[in-house]
C-alpha cells in the first residue's frame, strides 16, 4: 500500500516536471502542489492510522495468546484431574470387586456352617434320643464303674459284681440297714479314680 503511494507521488511528480519544462501555467502548478499536500497528509494520517492498527493487533494477540495459554494450563489441570478420578474409580472398581468376592466366600462359609450346624443339631437330637434310652444309660454306668448290676434280687438289696483293677469283687448290701448316701459313697469308693 505504501509503495503504490510512493509510485503515486513519483509519478505526480515527474508530470508536474514535464509541465514546468513544457512551459504550463503557474495554477497548474499550485494545483498539483497543493494536490501534492494533500496526499502527504492523507498518507501521514494512513501511516498513523496503519501503526495505531498494527498496535491494537499486537495488544489483541497478546492477550489472545495469554488467554489461549491459560486456557491450555486450565486444560491440563482439568486433565490431571481427570486421571487422577480415573485412577480412583479403577482403584475402587477393584476395591468393589475384591470386596464383592470376599462377601461371596463368606456367604459361602455361612450357608456350609448352616449346614453343618443342621447335621450337629439333627445328630444330637439322634443322639438324645439314645442318650436318654435305659440301655444306654445302663452301658454308661458300666463303663464308668465297672459294675454288672444283679437285677433279679430283691428289692431292699443290691447286688452286684465290681470288676476293679486287680480282682472281681462281689458287691451285696442291704439299702434297708444303710442311707442312700451310705450306699452312695460306698459304690463310688470302688470306682478308680485312674482314668
Amino acid at each position: 500500500m505504501m509503495n503504490e503511494q510512493m509510485q503515486e507521488m513519483e509519478e505526480v511528480s515527474k508530470e508536474l516536471l514535464k509541465l514546468l519544462a513544457a512551459g504550463g501555467a503557474g495554477n497548474l502548478l499550485k494545483r498539483s502542489l497543493d494536490k501534492q499536500e494533500k496526499m502527504f497528509d492523507r498518507l501521514l494520517d494512513t501511516q498513523l492510522t496503519a501503526a495505531q492498527l498494527v498496535k491494537d493487533l499486537l495488544a489483541t494477540e497478546e492477550g489472545v495468546a495469554q488467554t489461549l495459554l491459560a486456557g491450555e494450563a486450565e486444560m491440563q489441570s482439568s486433565l490431571q484431574k481427570v486421571q487422577t478420578l480415573e485412577e480412583t474409580l479403577r482403584r475402587a472398581s477393584e476395591e468393589d470387586a475384591s470386596l464383592r468376592a470376599d462377601s461371596s466366600a463368606l456367604r459361602r462359609e455361612l450357608e456350609e456352617l448352616r449346614a453343618e450346624l443342621g447335621r450337629l443339631q439333627d445328630d444330637m437330637e439322634d443322639d438324645a434320643g439314645t442318650v436318654n434310652s435305659p440301655p444306654y444309660i445302663a452301658q454308661l454306668y458300666y463303663k464308668i464303674s465297672r459294675i454288672d448290676w444283679d437285677y433279679e434280687c430283691d428289692h431292699p438289696h443290691i447286688k452286684g459284681i465290681h470288676h476293679g483293677p486287680a480282682i472281681a469283687q462281689p458287691i451285696s448290701i442291704d439299702s434297708s440297714q444303710h442311707s442312700r448316701c451310705f450306699v452312695s459313697d460306698y459304690l463310688w469308693s470302688l470306682v478308680d479314680t485312674a482314668w
